[in-house]
């Protein structure tokens, strides 16, 4: 048997397979006995040895700590008989003292815990955390923590809230009065609209104008309009895929300059406003900024934030600002002075959308977002209450019917690639069905059936879309029906 280096002795460490080590005389817990191979046991005793922890072992509570333990070494001959090899049988038992055998039988009565060893604490229910922040409020929805933007954060603020979305109330829509639904043009799809005492214009790759009837006049080569507004004596200004489009009653196109900016793609012009002949032409840029026009000169107009929505309603112009928090800022004056208001929680969240849209008139306010769906308010905005069924808005309206204010909204169905019109009364939120508009059959699979634009003229509401241009009036007959459409043949 070869010499150990650790004890200077034949001794059955290389029977075991343990190659040797240099022996280090700087370990001040390890005193191993001389072997003593006398017995005619065949038992080796190695004696006691300590093993220094570092710091004592703290067991649960009723066990004490392990200072040690003996090892138990059998020395036995191996199966060929050769005496020069040992066998070293060592006893799990001898290595635990009883407390340790006590705790591991305690420990195999514990029943497994739940999960996939996570900590115990996830037995308790979540809410019991903090339930102040989850418990859902009256119109269910969740609270939001305040929305702010850290600069040096960035993925922070409102554009970090993308996946807070709220919870859009889910349910059938009913049917209400019946809209009869008279097609001024069919399957030349219309993407800007605009209505007013003076007439409708309506635009996609060609204007055309009705009440009074103006003919239709095609568009420059690539100009397809976004956005329309009227600047008075039949002259409208389209937001185009080109640049601003300026028509004179004449006929005559001509690009006009926008507003000064460095030349990307964050500074087009989306869209226009303007409330009356007399008051400033207001632009809205892809980036979030605004311009104003007066006479032949763009000025911007600072709003605190980025400008995500623009729109006009005779006199009232509409911003949807984002800041720290979203606003909606209101001119009642076609933008002379504004009113701003802080929306609340679910108002605010809408806003956050990835295309919010926002529009007031009077003491009616709606926000609507294709993903998060639509809130409407009827105090001017203090309190916003959530539409069942508004889910894939795709344009608002604020109109009259009976000579009470309402709003009007273009829902998508996708499955059949149709619109539904739905009528809300302001105050409660209360939704109903009045008519549904559907696109004709496109070759390519294009959307024919999404209603891109809706506008009010005093009398009735105008719908423009893929499917081409539709009004729709009160019918005669205003009882409700299975099917309120009336369809082209």
């Amino acid at each position: 048997m070869p010499i150990c280096a650790a004890c200077h002795r034949r001794s059955a460490c290389y029977a075991a397979g343990v190659p040797s080590v240099p022996r280090d005389p700087e370990a001040p817990n390890l005193d191993l006995p001389e072997l003593d191979k006398a017995d005619e046991g065949g038992e080796v005793d190695v004696g006691i040895f300590e093993l220094s922890m570092g710091e004592e072992l703290d067991l649960e509570e009723g066990y004490g700590t392990a200072d040690g333990f003996e090892i138990g070494i059998n020395e036995q001959p191996n199966a060929l008989g050769d005496d020069s090899t040992l066998e070293l049988d060592i006893g799990i038992p001898e290595l635990l003292s009883p407390p340790f055998e006590e705790q591991l039988a305690h420990d195999s009565e514990r029943p497994e815990p739940p999960g996939l060893g996570l900590g115990l604490n996830l037995e308790l229910p979540l809410e019991e955390d903090d339930p102040a922040e989850v418990e859902l409020g009256d119109d269910g929805l969740e609270n939001l923590p305040e929305l702010a933007r850290d600069e040096a954060d960035g993925a922070a603020g409102p554009d970090a809230e993308g996946d807070l979305l709220p919870f859009v109330p889910e349910g059938e829509v009913p049917l209400g009065p019946a809209f009869a639904v008279e097609w001024l043009s069919r399957g030349e799809a219309c993407s800007a609209l605009w209505a007013g005492a003076a007439g409708v214009f309506v635009a996609a790759n060609e204007l055309m104008g009705f009440n009074p009837p103006r003919p239709g006049q095609r568009l420059p080569s690539g100009a397809r309009a976004s956005s329309l507004a009227w600047l008075g004596l039949d002259q409208v200004l389209l937001a185009t895929t080109r640049g601003l489009l300026e028509i004179a009653p004449s006929g005559a196109t001509t690009f006009v300059q926008g507003p000064e900016v460095s030349r990307s793609s964050d500074n087009d012009v989306l869209e226009v406003a303007c409330a009356s002949a007399e008051h400033s032409l207001w632009a809205r840029l892809s980036g979030g900024a605004l311009f104003r026009r007066r006479g032949q000169a763009w000025e911007r107009h600072e709003t605190g934030g980025r400008v995500r929505s623009l729109a006009s309603v005779a006199f009232d112009i509409t911003l949807l600002v984002i800041s720290s928090r979203a606003t909606l800022q209101h001119s009642v004056d076609g933008g002379i002075s504004f009113r701003e208001l802080l929306l609340p929680e679910a108002a605010a969240t809408v806003a956050l959308g990835n295309a919010p849209r926002g529009i007031a008139l009077g003491r009616v306010v709606a926000i609507a977002d294709s993903e998060r769906g639509l809130c409407v308010s009827a105090d001017r905005g203090e309190t916003f209450r959530m539409v069942t069924g508004a889910v894939n808005v795709s344009a608002i309206e604020i109109g009259q019917y009976r000579g009470v204010a309402c709003l009007f909204a273009a829902i998508h169905r996708e499955a059949k690639d149709s619109s539904e019109i739905l009528m809300v009364e302001p105050g409660s939120g209360a939704a109903c069905r009045v008519g549904e508009l559907t696109g004709k059959a496109d070759d390519e699979g294009g959307e024919t059936g999404r209603t891109l634009a809706l506008a009010w003229d005093g009398q009735a509401l105008w719908a423009a879309g893929g499917y081409g241009l539709a009004r729709l009036v009160p019918a005669a007959n205003e009882h409700s029906a299975e099917d309120p459409s009336v369809l082209p043949n």
